[in-house]
């Protein structure tokens, strides 16, 4: 069979976790990076099968959950939502262990737990542009092969339906491929926003992306 886009759901949570893991490197793994290989899942991942306000979707293989796309249509009510009842239980979890010299934390470790202890909040000018954001992963065996246009478009489908007008996006300006990748779909660097955001309206979208 085909691979085929599905709704996430909760059961998918651990197959979400490693393809988050597998591609945190600038969109190859970073699963020699961590003695916590959890933590690329808990931040950037998981929040968006628990949180408000958020939506998801993967690229399931045969029962095989193989890449993903998530996101939240209002990235404050998401905010919220995570501060209230996602990082408290997190903070109290890694805190200690930043505390702790024989935790034996790698650098990449130490990075994620100090995000989880302060989560940076989205910029004005990410937030004048819209008040949606997304996420795409795909593992590297099914990308180029037009997975990640489908996996946007549905997003794209998505975020239309509920009446949202445009989204952005954070890349780590080093993952040269994916600022192609997304330069070919119409996405943008966002005027005032920091190097790696990039937006896009539905109706760019649509105009572009056919």
């Amino acid at each position: 069979m085909a691979p085929i886009i599905r709704p996430a759901t909760k059961a998918d949570e651990s197959a979400l976790s490693n393809i988050c893991l597998l591609t945190a490197n600038a969109g190859t793994s970073s699963k020699h990076l961590h003695s916590h290989p959890a933590l690329p899942g808990l931040i950037y991942a998981l929040p968006y099968i628990n949180l408000e306000s958020t939506w998801g979707f993967v690229l399931d293989d045969d029962g095989e959950v193989v890449g993903y796309t998530l996101g939240a249509f209002d990235t404050r009510k998401f905010e919220e939502s995570a501060e209230a009842g996602w990082w408290p239980s997190l903070k109290a979890h890694y805190r200690p262990l930043l505390q702790d010299s024989d935790a034996a934390l790698t650098a990449a470790d130490r990075t994620y737990i100090n995000t989880i202890m302060s989560f940076p909040r989205a910029s004005d000018a990410m937030m004048a542009f819209a008040p949606a954001h997304l996420h795409i992963d795909i593992l590297p065996s099914h990308q180029r092969q037009g997975w990640g246009r489908k996996l946007i478009a549905r997003a794209m489908d998505n975020l239309k339906e509920n009446g949202v007008k445009s989204v952005w996006l954070g890349m780590d300006p080093k993952n040269t491929e994916a600022a192609a990748f997304y330069g070919q779909l119409g996405f943008k660097k966002l005027e005032g926003a920091e190097d790696g955001i990039l937006g896009i309206t539905v109706q760019e979208w649509e105009e572009y992306a056919v």
